[in-house]
């Protein structure tokens, strides 16, 4: 139990550090630290998509946890994929994911002949990169792309994992942090703990439905162009 516990000491301070890190960084190259009420992912460089966001998006890939902003994406070290609030990977559902990426109504924002990485190719492992270069690329051409949701305003951003990283940050209160919870040698937000239980499937249900209704309401505002 002990051993248990200072290796989550240990990953908390880690975190921490890397945060105030990048935080400093900011400052440093003369940027406000931006409240987190405003703050939008444009100012990493996210770019925002333009598909309606299911409402059970998050609930049907297990996310139980309730803060703003998560990614999706796959792990370059283990090439799992999975989400992210801010703190460590959290494993998730691999076909359901790609299935969704796959979906008439997905696909035509994000082929994977123009983001492979968000399916899981071409990932390419790396050192990462010292934080005064994280903040001077803000997404370089070697890092992989990601989801991001911001589940507060129901919307969808294509990102860099590192533009992603520097917007966590910002999102982190002064001189705390919102991921406390050490399971499986995972750091992450409380409500995450139980993240290897399998999401009720209604939620799945609905995402499915939810998508597969805009694909039949496409159609047939289609059917009616071409009647007119």
């Amino acid at each position: 139990m002990t051993g248990i516990h200072s290796t989550r000491l240990a990953a908390s301070k880690a975190h921490r550090g890397f945060v105030a890190g990048i935080r400093k960084a900011v400052k440093k190259m003369g940027w406000e630290i931006p409240n987190p009420l405003t703050l939008s992912p444009s100012i990493v460089g996210a770019q925002m998509l333009r598909f309606p966001v299911p409402p059970t998006f998050e609930q049907a890939f297990g996310y139980r946890a309730d803060l703003r902003f998560l990614e999706f994406g796959y792990s370059v070290g283990s090439r799992q994929f999975g989400y992210c609030d801010g703190a460590d990977h959290i494993p998730s559902d691999e076909n359901l994911w790609l299935w969704f990426l796959r979906h008439p109504v997905i696909s035509t924002h994000l082929p994977e002949n123009r983001y492979p990485t968000l399916y899981g190719v071409s990932l390419v492992e790396g050192d990462r990169p010292a934080i005064e270069e994280l903040m001077r690329r803000g997404g370089g051409l070697d890092s992989p792309h990601c989801l991001l949701l911001d589940r507060r305003d129901r919307k969808a951003y294509i990102s860099k994992r590192e533009q992603t990283t520097i917007l966590f940050a910002l999102m982190e209160p002064e001189g705390a942090d919102h991921h406390s919870v050490f399971v499986d040698g995972l750091l992450m937000s409380s409500g995450t703990e139980d993240y290897k239980m399998p999401p009720p499937v209604e939620f799945v249900h609905q995402l499915r439905s939810f998508l597969d209704a805009r694909l039949e309401l496409a159609h047939e505002d289609r059917q009616v162009d071409l009647r007119q």
